[in-house]
This record gives structure tokens, sequence and C-alpha cells, in this order.
């Protein structure tokens, strides 16, 4: 919520410099930035105080109850002890009964008293017992409560840290004014030489493209950072789609998704770029194939991708795996198959006679992946050409200078 906030204030304030407005720092409806920084810096401050005192709360409480368990645990000692006792003396009445006629009514009514006594200790351990083990509960609870709290510490103040260096940026970006964004998040390298490092979500805007991108980055992978544009890892979005989906995109970047053909190749039509292939199969193997320059051709000549200086894992036999073929679908049929091979394979891809891959394909679990013509293929071994993987992912970055 507050990025969002963030990134609508730095909008609103850049729209003001871009109609020759000047933004009064000092009126009341909008803070000087410097402000706009103290004010977020105060915020997460705040948030981390009341995350301590929380921890420190939670801590007080256990060490309050710590004492109570150990009384307890003493209390049912002492209760077994006693229960042994007057099990003892229970014992040899019964053993003296019958051995003098004049007490054998007065030890009946002794054991009488005893087994209530008994009955009455028996009860109270049980209750004892109960409380026990509901503090133990409560106590594993708080402890468990202070272990994610001291989890979360850790991510929320790597979350803060990222928050900050947003709104650092954000503020360099307003002193620029218009089309300072448009010029540093082209891509995840350029959000990375502008000083951002932590992997997620991100806005660029590309050229030709009308509607701003959210993204996903991931920023220290071999030297550099990637900006995804396919990723597969559960099956929670339907990769059967149709030509206008794949050019368009579809799914969300922080899981399943498909950054959409269009963008694609108005990125790599102004700048140079290289594609980086990571795979898992179902016995946790990795295994990538890199690509030293990767380009998509326009919508008129079918997304055609364009591949050479391979090098990597993912090879079988020194034959490529995935060649320069034109994109297709199964309402746009455009392989050098006489059959339609995003029909019978499913999903959209460079197929040429319906090849030896496929990262589109359908998702199969684990146990249901074997001899699956349709599912998500790279054939990199001997062993299966038709094994669907467990996941992939696909990213691109200009080519390093």
């Amino acid at each position: 919520m507050l990025r969002g906030s963030l990134f609508l204030l730095v909008a609103s304030m850049t729209a003001a410099k871009g109609n020759g407005k000047q933004v009064d720092s000092t009126q009341k409806n909008w803070p000087p930035m410097v402000h706009m920084w103290e004010l977020t810096g105060n915020w997460i401050g705040n948030l981390e105080n009341e995350l301590k005192n929380s921890i420190q709360t939670m801590q007080k409480v256990l060490n309050q109850l710590l004492p109570m368990e150990n009384k307890m645990l003493e209390t049912l000692r002492s209760i077994d002890k006693q229960e042994k006792h007057m099990q003892e003396q229970s014992d040899i009445l019964k053993n003296l009964h019958g051995h003098n006629s004049y007490l054998d009514p007065i030890m009946v009514i002794a054991d009488a008293q005893q087994q209530v006594q008994l009955a009455g200790l028996h009860n109270l351990k049980e209750l004892l017992q109960q409380l026990l083990d509901h503090h133990n509960s409560t106590l594993t609870s708080i402890q468990d409560s202070l272990q994610a709290a001291s989890s979360n510490s850790s991510l929320r103040h790597q979350n803060q840290h990222h928050l900050l260096e947003i709104l650092q940026e954000l503020i360099h970006l307003v002193d620029q004014g218009p089309g300072a964004a448009l010029l540093k998040f082209q891509d995840c390298e350029a959000i990375r030489r502008s000083g951002l490092s932590a992997d997620g979500i991100y806005t660029i805007l590309v050229p030709n493209v009308t509607e701003p991108k959210r993204v996903f980055c991931v920023m220290g992978t071999d030297g550099g950072a990637w900006t995804i544009v396919q990723r597969r890892e559960n099956g929670t979005v339907n990769f059967d789609r149709n030509w206008e989906d794949y050019k368009q995109g579809f799914g969300d970047p922080d899981g399943e998704h498909w950054l959409g053909n269009e963008v694609v190749h108005q990125l790599t039509n102004i700048t140079k770029y290289s594609l980086r292939v990571e795979m898992e199969d179902w016995e946790g193997n990795k295994f990538y194939a890199n690509f030293g320059h990767f380009q998509l051709g326009s919508e008129e000549q079918f997304y055609r991708i364009f591949l050479d200086q391979y090098s990597g894992a993912a090879m079988y036999e020194n034959h490529l795996i995935l060649g320069n073929n034109n994109f297709s679908t199964y309402d746009s049929d455009h392989d050098v198959c006489t059959c339609n091979c995003a029909q019978a394979m499913t999903g959209g891809w460079w197929f040429d006679s319906c090849g030896a891959s496929n990262l589109n394909g359908i998702y199969y679990p684990a146990g249901n992946h074997l001899h699956k013509i349709d599912g998500i293929r790279w054939h990199h071994s001997f062993e299966d050409p038709t094994y669907s993987l467990s996941s992939s992912r696909m990213m691109i970055r200009p080519l390093l200078s």
C-alpha cells in the first residue's frame, strides 16, 4: 500500500511538472520531498518499534509462564508421591483384613476413606495434567510466534530497505521531470543500474507499447539483472491460449505467466539481448541453456525467434533443442509441419516439425509426468523425450558490454 501511494504521489508531482506547474513544497496537501522522506522513515521506524514491543511482550509472558510450568510439574510429582503412599496404605489394610475380627470394621471404614482420597487425588491429577497440557500448548504457540516474529523482523528490515531505495529512486525521477522513468525503467537491467537490487516485481515502460508492463526481475543471476518472460512452476495458469493472449501476455509476474510476444519483440528490436532458459525435473536436477543473442521478430514475421551463440547444459547429442522458428498457437499455425503442432502439443511455441521442446505445454504433476508428448518438454537427455518437467523460466537481459 505504501509503495502504491509513493508511485501515485510521484506520478502526480511529475505530471504537475510536465504541465509547467511548480509544486509548492509549502502547500499542506503536498509535503516537500525531504519531508516525505522523513515521514516514510518515521513510519518505518514506528513499524519496527511496534514489532520490537510485541516481541518483548511475548518474551515477558513466556518468562512468566515458564516458572508456572515448573510449579505445576512439581505439584504433579507431589501428587504422584501421595497417590503412591496412599495406595501402599490401602494395600496394607487389605492384607490385614480378616486377621482380626475386632479391627475388621475399622479397617473397612479406613479403606473406604483411603479410596475416596485416592479418587480425589486422581481427579486432581487429571485436572492438573489438562492445565499443564494447555499451558504447554500456550508456551509452544508463544515460542513459535517469537520465532516467526524474529524471522519476520529480518524480512521486514529487508523490505523496509527496499522501500527506502524505491522512494529515493522516485525522488530522483521527479527531480529529473517527465520522461525520466521511460529512460530508466525499460527493463530489469536498467532498474538494477539505477541502484535497486532486490528481486521482485517492477513496472517498466517499453517503447511503442502503450501500457506500462509489470515484470519480475531477477537481479543476481550470472552477473546481471534478468527480465522474466516465461515461468512455469505449479500448473495454476492455463498456457493453452490463442494468438492474441500470447501477443499481449497473461498470468501474474509473481507466479506463472507469459510476458507477451509484442513486449519482447519491442525490447529486442531496439537493444541486443541474450536469453537464459532455466529448468528443473522432478528428481531435483537443474539445467539451463544460454543463448548469447536473442531476438523476436515482429507480428508480421510471426514473432520468429532468432538465436545464436549457444552455451549451457541443455543440449541433446549436439543438436539444438530450440531453433530459429516462427511462433504458433492452435488458432495461428506457422510451423513447418503439415500438422498443427500447437494443437497436438498444446500451448504456443516456436515449433518446427513439432520438435524437441515446448515449455508451454500442459503442466503434469509428479507421478504423472512421464510419456507426455503434450507436457513441458525440453529434450535434454536420451532417457525420455516426452518427460514433462516440474518448472521452467525464460529470462532476457541486454548484452553485457
